[in-house]
């Protein structure tokens, strides 16, 4: 879809200064096209897109967008009369013959027009189609009106006589997509409070509320020139940057970064009549980003995924200036784009390597930046699933060194120490994490856990009740308890709370055993072998379900 998408692009742009008789044009143009498609797919910054599996929508939202556009493209194209266009109408030759010979060409051009007509309602509407797919794909792909007025501007029709005629058209699909957009991502779900539309708007257009709208823009100015830096030096990548928000305009190096934006913008601008290729590839990189680079708030500044979609725009426009400036030696230029594509293919290769496994994309995360919390908790958990419980608490530890009333530090650190058989140490931090968070159910349940390790099961019972009353659907919650239950002999409560587990957890396959026990210890051996039954079509290997199975018939055959 890239290649296709640069060789629309490029056809369209050069088609009035390249004739079709110039081989070494005919030949640049799909060759550029190449290079546009490689650069895109071999560039390190997009690992994280395409590694990542819960970013893939990032890629997957990409592919629509880009075919909205590039069908869009085909059917202006062929509207115009532009290069697919010009293969249908072949009437020149045709109105020199005679007459009867031109009534035939009126009735091949007749059926030329209807399946000409087709062809385009095809392309539109696959656009539409594509358009709306990208947008419930991922929401960053709201900015597609704006690329297709680029579009339709740079590429098709500057003329403002043309535009006259456009612009009811643009209105009538810009207001219909907002209103699609609003309505895909909930914003008529949950009703307009009464304070004004705009109100309401503005509230729904931010994804947190402890970044200002001010304050998220001035940071994106920053973040869009490390955006830059790394699509041409991707050096130093990090899934997780935690890049700091700037608390105003003239902090830091913001007034630089914006005058340094400017001036990129500045050199679109000044490359719109020359050079439009250039033009429209620095107007797609900042028009891809406007979603998530602009005045919507999200909580976290910088992440290269988001880089996904603006790429083409870089591809796009190194391609055109290897093969601009190369264009009298297309030897040289193939050589160049393919050292450019064969160092980014390398790097690419490189920057997988740090993502083998958790251990060491986290590893990488947290040597990158010391004080980033979220990277050393991850790294711990990583750990902790590898049973290196001791190399976890090193890392839980300077979570709560740098943070000391980090919940989720005091949680997993209590954990892994319960792990470990340090209950006394883990109670500690569990009980800290309740009064940090009083509200956390997780910790209520962990710490019910450990008090039932150390046989301490009346107040494993008070603590699991604590989570069931902050959170009644905890399905394991309900099982602990009904564990402890059927320990204290109160079998009919245990019961209540292993159903109400398996309602919210059909698939439980601990509690149905757990009930099995508790049935069977109450006498009502037939509906304890239909759970185990059940267990063991769940899990037909486990053997303790088998077991217990087994001992039910016996006790029935006695």
């Amino acid at each position: 879809m890239t290649v296709q998408r640069g060789r629309a692009c490029r056809f369209k742009l050069k088609g009035e200064r390249e004739k079709a008789s110039d081989k070494s044009s005919q030949f640049s143009i799909p060759m550029m096209s190449l290079v546009v498609a490689l650069i895109f797919v071999a560039h390190p910054i997009q690992t994280q897109a395409v590694t990542y599996t819960a970013q893939r929508y990032a890629s997957i939202a990409a592919m629509f967008y880009l075919a909205a556009v590039f069908f869009y493209l085909k059917a202006r194209i062929i509207q115009q009369g532009g290069v697919d266009s010009g293969q249908w109408l072949g009437v020149s030759g045709q109105r020199e013959e005679r007459g009867g010979q031109r009534s035939e060409g009126r009735g091949q051009r007749s059926a030329v027009r209807e399946v000409f007509g087709v062809q385009l309602s095809a392309y539109f509407g696959l656009s539409i189609v594509c358009g709306m797919l990208a947008f419930l794909s991922k929401q960053n792909t709201a900015s597609l009106p704006g690329v297709i007025l680029l579009a339709e501007y740079l590429l098709i029709d500057r003329r403002w006589e043309g535009w006259k005629r456009k612009i009811p058209w643009f209105v009538a699909m810009f207001t219909l997509w907002t209103v699609f957009v609003l309505y895909v991502a909930g914003f008529f779900s949950g009703g307009i409070e009464g304070r004004g539309l705009l109100e309401d708007v503005s509230d729904f257009m931010q994804e947190t509320e402890n970044v200002s709208r001010l304050s998220y823009l001035c940071t994106q100015f920053n973040v869009l020139v490390i955006y830059i830096r790394l699509l041409f030096l991707p050096i130093g990548q990090n899934l997780d940057y935690v890049y700091p928000f700037s608390p105003g305009f003239f902090y830091g190096y913001t007034v630089l970064a914006f005058l340094f934006l400017t001036a990129i913008v500045g050199i679109g601008v000044w490359n719109v009549k020359k050079r439009p290729v250039i033009a429209f590839g620095i107007f797609w990189f900042f028009i891809t980003l406007s979603v998530e680079s602009s005045i919507i708030p999200i909580r976290d500044a910088l992440f290269e995924h988001r880089l996904y979609l603006p790429m083409f725009g870089f591809a796009l426009t190194i391609s055109y200036l290897v093969f601009h400036f190369l264009k009298e030696r297309l030897s040289w230029a193939i050589i160049v784009s393919a050292v450019i594509i064969m160092s980014l293919g390398t790097a690419t290769y490189l920057r997988n390597m740090k993502w083998k496994d958790e251990i060491t994309l986290w590893t990488d995360v947290s040597s990158k930046n010391l004080q980033n919390t979220r990277a050393k908790n991850n790294l711990g958990n990583s750990l902790v699933l590898q049973r290196r419980h001791k190399e976890a608490t090193i890392h839980y530890y300077d979570v709560l060194r740098i943070e000391p009333d980090n919940v989720d530090a005091h949680l997993n650190l209590g954990n892994a120490l319960a792990l470990m058989r340090d209950f006394n140490s883990a109670i500690s931090h569990y009980v800290r994490a309740i009064q940090i968070d009083p509200g956390n159910e997780k910790v209520y349940f962990n710490l019910g856990n450990a008090l039932m390790d150390q046989g301490k099961d009346k107040k494993a019972s008070s603590q699991y009740l604590n989570a069931l009353r902050i959170r009644p659907d905890f399905a394991e919650a309900h099982c602990k308890l009904g564990n402890v239950l059927m320990k204290q002999g109160d079998q009919n409560r245990a019961v209540v709370h292993f159903l109400e587990a398996l309602r919210l957890k059909p698939d439980y396959l601990e509690v149905y055993n757990n009930l099995g026990i508790a049935l069977a210890s109450q006498g009502k051996l037939d509906q304890a072998i239909i759970i185990f039954r059940k267990a063991l079509r769940i899990n037909p290997t486990d053997t303790w379900v088998r077991r217990n199975l087994d001992q039910a018939l016996k006790e029935k055959t006695r």
